[in-house]
């Protein structure tokens, strides 16, 4: 389940913001001109869908999100623990796998690690685009976070995946 906030810190004071999320169609979004960058896809229950992020209050946001963890705690008690016997004598147990590539795995640990690196090489703020990229935040939520525009953080962000691919171009 996704969580809909977001802690900022303004002025050494740290401050939660909470979102919820309102769904849209391609019509919703002509009709009532919304950035199209400001739209972001997420789950409401088992659909993916286009959303917008409204911004609410910490008591909005719970009134929201409470039939939802009310939900989740009845699935979780639904579902029956597992017995260990029951799953020995369930499983399966097959001849080792003669198509596993070793070289394929150690060479994809290697380009990762070298990932890893040339990302702690980044500018503290291009860290923060990469790391809120990789969360699905969108450009303009991204930029609002860091005080950039959506465009700035575009263009930031493909100056960061140049640079990536041109360092890591010799583990393609």
């Amino acid at each position: 389940m996704e969580k809909f906030e977001n802690t900022q810190v303004i002025n050494g004071n740290s401050e939660k913001q909470y979102y919820i999320p309102m769904e849209v169609t391609a019509e919703t979004i002509k009709d009532f001109c919304i950035n199209p960058a400001d739209v972001v896809w997420t789950k409401i229950g088992i659909r993916r869908v286009r959303v917008v992020m409204v911004p609410v209050s910490e008591e909005q946001y719970k009134a929201y999100m409470r039939p939802i963890w009310r939900e989740d705690k009845r699935q979780q008690r639904q579902e029956p623990m597992a017995s260990l016997d029951k799953m020995y004598e369930e499983t399966e147990y097959e001849a080792a796998d003669t198509d596993y590539d070793l070289e394929a795995d150690v060479m994809k640990k290697v380009a990762i690690d070298a990932l890893y690196q040339e990302l702690d090489k980044l500018e503290e703020l291009d860290r923060t685009i990469m790391e809120m990229y990789s969360q699905d935040h969108s450009e303009a939520e991204i930029g609002r976070a860091i005080g950039m525009s959506q465009k700035g953080v575009n263009k930031r962000k493909q100056k960061i995946f140049r640079t990536l691919r041109t360092s890591l171009q010799d583990y393609k």
